[in-house]
Formats: C-alpha cells, structure tokens, sequence
C-alpha cells in the first residue's frame, strides 16, 4: 500500500493522468481497472478517472510493493551544471549549453531535465521543459515547477503568446530580410528534415531571417531567426533549402565548427493570464557561448 498527498505542484489535473505519470510504465487499461475495482481510492472513496485533484486529497495504492516498483518509471537526475538565467516558485529559465540533451534519450541518460530534476530534488513536482533545442544547440530553456505553469505555458506557446528568437551563423552572404515558408517532412530513420517551397506533404513552416552582419573574409553572415511555427530542425533545414547552410552543421551542409552555430538568445512573453501575469511583456536573454562570439562580435 502506498499513500500519496496532493500538494498545490500537482493538483488541477485527472486522477486518471496523474496516476498514467506516477504509474508510468503501467497500462492506462490497468489504471482504470485499479480506479473501478476500488483498488486505487481518492480520500478513500472510490474515484473516476476523471476526477480532477484537489489540494490536500490522498490518493491510496492497495497495491503490493513489488506492483508499485515494477510500473513506476524510475527518473534519473544528474549532478551537473546548470545556467539558471531566472526562478521562482513557477518558472525557471535555463541557458542550455552545446552537448546536452533536453530530455534523456536513454533510461540512465544525462539531459537538463535530469539535471533540473537533481537540483530540484525536494520538490513535489519534476521541472518541465516547455520548449526543446537540440543536443548542439545553446540557448535558452523555459521549464515550468508546478502543473498550472506547465499547462498556461503549453498554452501560451499553442497560442502563439511566447516569442522566441534565435542567433545564426550561416555560410555565404544574406543581405536581406527574408520570410521563408514551406513544407516540412522528417524521415525518423535517419533523424533528417527537408523543407521544400510547395507541394502536397508536410506541415507548414515559416521562418523570419534578419541578416545582422556579414563578414566577407569568413564568406558568413550573423542572423537574428524569429519562428512563427516551431518544427524539428526548422531553421537548420530551411537554412540549408535556400543554399545557406548552419555553419559547423555537418548534417545540413555546414562546416567549418563542430557544432551548428545557432543559440536560442531570446524569449519575450506576450499577453499571459491568470497567477502568471507579472510574466507579460517581460523578456529574458542568454548571452551566446564562446565558439559563436567571434562570429558575432
């Protein structure tokens, strides 16, 4: 038997998700049957699944121990070095350096959110990340410390209410603005993107290039990116569709680094509603790591 109180972190959600999250390798079919079966209670009293938590509710396991252990998802937390640009008792902005993952890929696997999880080790609720860079990429990291963050924030970015702007080193010169918009697919296999301008496959992509400085000795060009949509290495391919590859991005085309040349400097909040207002209009920057200053400065 386990015994398991609602704190304010993890209240506001289903009985039935909380227990999918606590339960994580056990089946939603079990989860249900437990529910029905009155095997799993809410303030001992048998609970549908769509039962939203309140603060302060107990939920009980009449589960044996071996049960428990074998569907919960043991989550690995990593002593490591982390940026924090900003926290508070909702939100915490990372400034994610190059070689690191945001989620782990393995069960043992090292990524900011294990490290988030390490450094936040007494709390009732595991950090979320909100948005996600790739391994290579810098930058920052918006994680949310309770549910309701983590819900407003997913919402903020469904609601297109978070701005989020990149810097880039690409090969050759761009000399103006530019609007790019296409087509995006993925092939999972080979972990690729390819953007093409029209057709009939793919979700939509559009992606704002604001050349900042050229440097004609390098043959590269310092870009601010903004994103309207935000899809798997979106900048990097669509970059790389119209002949300006990431500088160091071998996969697309680049060269020169060992890392792509793009760092997520800049996040700015529009309109947020709710116990998180004193977020609007605010803006957070991390400053760009050092293989990427000598482009820029």
């Amino acid at each position: 038997m386990q015994e398991i109180i609602i704190t304010q972190d993890i209240a506001g959600q289903r009985a039935d998700k909380f227990l999918a999250r606590y339960l994580g390798a056990a089946p939603k079919a079990f989860i249900h049957k437990m529910l029905r079966k009155k095997n799993i209670v809410v303030n001992g009293k048998r609970a549908e699944g769509a039962r939203i938590l309140l603060v302060g509710d107990v939920v009980t396991l009449y589960l044996a121990d071996e049960t428990i252990a074998k569907f919960t998802k043991v989550k690995v937390a990593h002593e490591g070095p982390l940026d924090v640009i900003f926290d508070d008792e909702s939100i915490i902005i990372v400034n994610k350096p190059a070689n690191l993952l945001t989620q782990p890929d393995s069960a043992d696997g090292d990524s900011l959110t294990g490290r988030l999880r390490y450094l936040y080790a007494n709390a009732d609720f595991d950090p979320v990340a909100i948005n996600r860079l790739d391994r290579n990429t810098t930058g920052i990291v918006l994680c949310a410390r309770n549910l309701s963050a983590a819900q407003t924030f997913s919402k903020l970015v469904h609601d297109r209410q978070i701005e989020k702007n990149y810097l880039a080193v690409a090969h050759g010169e761009i000399s103006r603005e530019m609007l790019l918009e296409g087509l995006h697919t993925k092939d999972e296999a080979k972990n690729l993107v390819k953007i093409v301008p029209r057709g009939t496959l793919g979700s939509k992509v559009v992606t704002k290039v604001t050349p900042m400085k050229y440097d004609g000795g390098r043959d590269v060009t310092v870009l601010k990116i903004g994103l309207e949509t935000g899809r798997s290495h979106q900048i990097r391919a669509h970059l790389a569709s119209i002949g300006h590859p990431l500088v160091g991005d071998w996969k697309y085309g680049g060269y020169g680094e060992s890392r792509q040349m793009l760092h997520a400097y800049e996040i700015v909040f529009g309109e947020v509603e709710g116990g998180l207002n004193y977020l609007s209009g605010m803006g957070f920057a991390a400053p760009p790591p050092d293989d990427m200053k000598k482009y820029i400065v």
